[in-house]
């Protein structure tokens, strides 16, 4: 396969659309195909043919190596045909297609080209292409195209792997945080806490561990001017990173006005300041521990007031180093999140989903997409 197909399109507004994808590659059906039985050479059999097809039609023009970043570290997760965002998989026989996704969470909005003009390619963006193979005949059936959001919708969501969730916040955006004249990035309150939260101070009512009441959240706009300008230049004195943590989530309590209870700081819940629906990190490297919740995929933390991984305010304290003073602020809503930084694991993983072999058998000797 041409090594340029390993490069993104030029904007994301050049990828072929799928419809006419979809038209493209009927070309393929009922074309000769041998499954060798390895499924490797299978799948980069498969591959070729439809880059072979795809090179005999207009193909959206390569960006410059300038022009974007690859966002998950080694490209793990970014589709194989990038120049077109697909991922091409082989149907063959049984009652079931297990679908298997590695290193990305298909449905999430978690990015994984960035471009330097503003634009981004994100997991949800990724085409399926299902060649389904007549084992009897040797030929290409038919050619299935499908969106994470149409299988989502249609079969179900994929299963949540089990995977150490990290964010990886990147060299460049970190920089580009310390050039701004408060060294804070901040984004407003989730849509659903909007409605609730309060932009004037008053002292907590209750301890840092207890449930939130929504009515009693501090806005993001109020957090930034009590606690992230108020940390900027601060000092962590700890030797390790969860003592980091714990002297951090301590000091943000006392900009906050809480009775502070060593007890409370080692109780070890999600979000750290359940009270104010607050989760505390310190990074002085790429990547962010997240821990067992992570806002790349919604989560209900709070069963009363239904509120989630979404709604969670990260405060981020973007440290050097080699002093424990803290140099940039990151304040957001989980939601948020995915939008500038990109989610990673630390180890490679897979999110599967079964998808019934009648469904595909519907179109033997057709190609299409997202079918209705």
């Amino acid at each position: 396969m041409n090594k340029d197909f390993k490069t993104p399109p030029k904007s994301v507004k050049m990828l072929t659309d799928s419809d006419t994808l979809a038209k493209c590659l009927l070309g393929l059906v009922g074309k000769p195909f041998t499954l060798t039985g390895k499924t490797r050479t299978d799948g980069s059999n498969i591959r070729k043919l439809i880059a072979s097809i795809l090179e005999k039609n207009r193909l959206p023009e390569l960006a410059d190596s300038g022009q974007f970043e690859i966002v998950p570290p080694k490209g793990k997760g970014v589709p194989k045909i990038t120049r077109e965002f697909i991922d091409t998989y082989i149907i063959t026989s049984g009652t079931s297609y297990n679908l298997q996704v590695w290193n990305r969470v298909p449905a999430a909005e978690s990015l994984l080209i960035k471009y330097e003009s503003g634009e981004s390619l994100k997991c949800t963006d990724v085409r399926f292409v299902f060649a389904r193979i007549d084992a009897v005949k040797n030929i290409i059936a038919s050619i299935v195209i499908l969106t994470p959001g149409y299988i989502e919708l249609r079969f179900g969501k994929f299963g949540k792997p089990t995977i150490k969730h990290q964010l990886l916040i990147s060299r460049k955006v970190r920089q580009d945080i310390y050039k701004r004249e408060d060294r804070i990035l901040s984004f407003p309150d989730s849509k659903k806490l909007s409605y609730f939260i309060r932009h004037d101070y008053q002292p907590p009512k209750s301890g840092m561990i207890e449930e939130p009441d929504i009515k009693h959240l501090y806005s993001i706009a109020l957090l930034k001017k009590m606690v992230a300008e108020k940390l900027i230049g601060f000092k962590l004195d700890a030797a390790a990173t969860k003592n980091r943590g714990q002297a951090l989530e301590k000091k943000v309590l006392e900009l906050l006005g809480y009775e502070i209870k060593e007890t409370d700081l080692l109780y070890g819940a999600f979000p750290d300041i359940r009270n104010q629906l607050m989760e505390i990190k310190v990074q002085d490297s790429p990547t962010v521990d997240l821990g067992k919740f992570s806002p790349e995929k919604e989560e209900i933390v709070i069963e009363d007031s239904r509120l989630t991984t979404f709604d969670v305010r990260y405060l981020i304290a973007l440290t050097n180093p080699e002093t424990e003073i803290i140099e940039g602020i990151i304040l957001a809503p989980g939601e948020k999140l995915g939008d500038l930084f990109s989610y990673v694991s630390a180890e490679s993983y897979k999110c599967q989903r079964a998808i019934p072999m009648a469904f595909f058998d519907n179109f033997y000797g057709k190609s299409v997409f997202n079918p209705a």
